[in-house]
């Protein structure tokens, strides 16, 4: 029983980390979409900013995130691709860059 408890937890411990990034990633995008001035875009924002803070907490979540864009993106690609449309590269690779241009160029900035 505990070596079927082992295998499933290994096997669903990633799942874990991408829905822990995708959950930080609407606190940060509702507190963007609502704004500073509504009570839930303040407190969504500062909570965000909160663990955003602690590369401890994040960093696991994120490199899984980028595992799962690979695979999606390899599963993409034309001998694999399931869609008979280029249009889903177009998407993944596109929100790929967006990410990194926002690491890249947008760089941390200073809390106010």
């Amino acid at each position: 029983m505990r070596a079927i408890s082992s295998i499933l937890r290994t096997l669903v411990r990633p799942l874990g980390y991408l829905a822990f990034v995708l959950a930080l990633a609407s606190l940060s995008l509702a507190s963007r979409l609502l704004g500073e001035r509504d009570e839930l875009g303040f407190f969504t924002g500062r909570l965000a900013n909160m663990i955003w803070r602690y590369p401890e907490i994040t960093r696991r979540g994120v490199q899984i995130a980028w595992v799962a864009w690979t695979v999606a993106f390899l599963i993409a690609l034309p001998p694999l691709d399931p869609l008979a449309t280029p249009w889903d590269e177009v998407v993944l690779g596109g929100a790929g860059m967006i990410v990194l241009w926002r690491r890249i160029v947008g760089g941390h900035r200073a809390e106010r």
